[in-house]
């Protein structure tokens, strides 16, 4: 998984400024606000690697939302219920 700096200097002129806004928002601990920015970025670029590396990042903020709402457990659990959503 690339950083978000790394993933703001590859970004297309068009999503800098949403990059930047992403990285505010990660910098201040508002990481459900960063992975709807990432979200918004990734849908409104061009298909390709960079979009990945953003939709990467905003699952990495999802689940550090859920380790500031929940603690570490809410990890684990999220992990267990993917886990089951295979098997079904």
């Amino acid at each position: 998984m690339k950083t978000m700096h790394e993933i703001l200097m590859t970004a297309a002129p068009t999503q800098v400024t949403r990059c930047k806004i992403a990285m505010l928002e990660i910098a201040h601990g508002h990481w459900a606000a960063a992975a709807s920015t990432l979200e918004d970025a990734a849908y409104e670029s061009e298909p390709g690697e960079w979009a990945l590396d953003c939709m990467q990042m905003r699952d990495f903020c999802l689940m550090m939302d859920m380790v500031k709402s929940h603690g570490i457990k809410g990890i684990q659990n999220a992990a267990i219920t993917e886990v089951d959503r295979l098997w079904m």
